[in-house]
């Protein structure tokens, strides 16, 4: 039988640790991350490594687009609401516009005289003047009343 002799004490094993703060993958910076999927040796994983930046570079032009978007909309509103407010003052301060007076004569009963008379008159649209005055001068002139 062979004794065994003990030879060097044999190291120690290597036992895990758990990671430090800054390496727990929860809290891994994104960056820092992607540069390790980036030089590792798995073509697996750096393959994941590419379609998370591209992932990454559509999700922020994205952020960039809705803030602006936002910011656009919110300039956008504000700018209805000051209109709004200049239209009410331009209201208040602008003179009454003048009310066209509907005209003192029945626009039927002058082209109906008009054609009885032969007087050319058009159809549609505004009464000529020289029509009117034909027409008003045509009416009998009312005498001085009773006494």
């Amino acid at each position: 039988m062979t004794a065994i002799t003990a030879g060097p004490p044999l190291p120690p094993l290597v036992t895990a640790r758990p990671p430090a703060a800054d390496e727990d993958p929860e809290r891994l910076p994104v960056g820092r991350l992607l540069k390790w999927g980036d030089e590792h040796q798995d073509p697996d994983v750096q393959a994941q490594a590419a379609r998370a930046r591209a992932a990454l570079t559509g999700l922020r032009q994205r952020y960039t687009i809705d803030r602006a978007l936002t910011a656009i909309t919110t300039e956008e509103e504000q700018l209805q609401a000051r209109l709004a407010e200049l239209r009410a003052e331009k209201e208040k301060l602008a003179p009454p516009k003048a009310r066209r007076k509907s005209p003192s004569y029945d626009a039927a009963t002058v082209r109906s005289w008009a054609r009885a008379t032969g007087v050319d008159c058009p159809p549609r649209g505004r009464v000529p003047k020289r029509v009117l005055d034909a027409w008003r001068a045509s009416l009998p002139t009312a005498g001085p009343g009773p006494s």
